[in-house]
């Protein structure tokens, strides 16, 4: 009611400033397309505005056609009919018409398209990119844009399912690989998403993007893969003989390091930089530890660059229990993970 009420304001806010001027047929197809108000509504509205003002057209059937096409009723085709001008047969001067706007086409729904993007109009953009793809269905930008905006959605599927078309268009396109590679990391899917970023990397050689993810995903793979190994290692029961002292190793691997085997567990400094790059993930260091458990050496082997020196700064200054042996305090190594986000 409230979105009748504005647009109807509107309608004879523009009638008291024109004093009263008839209404053109622009007018007319610009308030029935207008999203303010419901369709009946603006047939409601646009009749009263066609009986008080009057029309500045002769109501043909090609004209009424156009009407009828955009959403006109016959309660305003009456309206409409009943004021408009009556051309004399025997005049030879034409009423003077205003040109029939030409129907949106496949640029048009593009073009509105990307401004409900920059918008972030997320499903007005999908409703013109798909109406766009009804007009043409072989440009491929259509899906990838398209595909994009589902993924800002979080449809992460239905992006994949349009990156797809796309790249069944043009198989080539580093950069739709890399997009698909994101949704299925999204979904959960890491190892197609390392192909994905691969075969980016087949078409463009240079593109850093694919590169720089190609390399995390398979630094997470291999940590994942040590971590299980350290697990499946820590379960196994190991018999262990008494040895003298003399018999113990210089040093023992601890697997992944955490608070419980920590005396002094510091946290990484999360930088302004990386925080407004929106840059997060998880950083894997390795480490060595003296007698003591302080640590000696602290090594970044994974995690984006711009993570790696924080978490590294906060391991050295980090500190453990000593490796025993027995009951010989020896040298150890391992493994610290820290997980970056923004919420932290």
């Amino acid at each position: 009611m409230l979105a009748a009420t504005v647009f109807s304001i509107a309608v004879f806010c523009q009638a008291a400033m024109a004093q009263q001027a008839e209404l053109s047929l622009a007018d007319f197809l610009i308030g029935l397309r207008s999203k303010k108000v419901t369709l009946p509504e603006r047939n409601k509205i646009l009749t009263e505005a066609a009986k008080t003002r009057g029309v500045t057209f002769t109501l043909t059937p090609e004209i009424e056609k156009e009407l009828e096409n955009t959403g006109a009723d016959k309660d305003l085709i009456d309206a409409i009919r009943s004021k408009s001008p009556i051309v004399k047969v025997s005049s030879p001067v034409q009423p003077k018409t205003d040109p029939v706007p030409p129907p949106p086409d496949h640029a048009f729904y593009q073009k509105r398209a990307g401004s409900f993007v920059a918008k972030g109009d997320f499903d007005s953009a999908i409703a013109d990119f798909s109406k766009a793809i009804e007009l043409d269905s072989k440009d491929p930008a259509d899906f990838v844009n398209r595909g994009m905006a589902y993924y800002n959605k979080k449809s992460y599927d239905l992006a994949i399912t349009d990156f797809d078309k796309a790249l069944g268009l043009r198989p080539n396109d580093s950069m739709t690989y890399v997009d698909r590679g994101f949704a299925n990391e999204k979904l959960g899917n890491a190892e197609k998403a390392l192909a994905d970023f691969k075969k980016a990397l087949e078409f463009d050689a240079t593109n850093d993007t694919a590169s720089l993810n190609v390399k995390r995903l398979e630094d997470e793979k291999t940590k994942a893969e040590l971590a299980e190994k350290a697990k499946a290692a820590a379960q196994k029961p190991v018999e262990t003989p008494v040895q003298k002292p003399s018999q113990a190793p210089d040093s023992i691997s601890l697997g992944q390091l955490t608070s419980a085997q920590a005396t002094k567990m510091v946290m990484p400094v999360y930088s302004d930089v990386a925080r407004k790059a929106n840059i997060e993930g998880k950083v894997t260091v390795y480490v060595t530890l003296d007698e003591t458990g302080s640590v000696t050496s602290a090594k970044a082997e994974s995690g984006h660059p711009f993570l790696r020196q924080a978490a590294e700064d906060a391991a050295r200054r980090s500190k453990f229990k000593p490796a025993m042996f027995g009951t010989v305090a020896v040298k150890g190594s391992g493994f610290i993970v820290y997980n970056f986000t923004r919420n932290q």
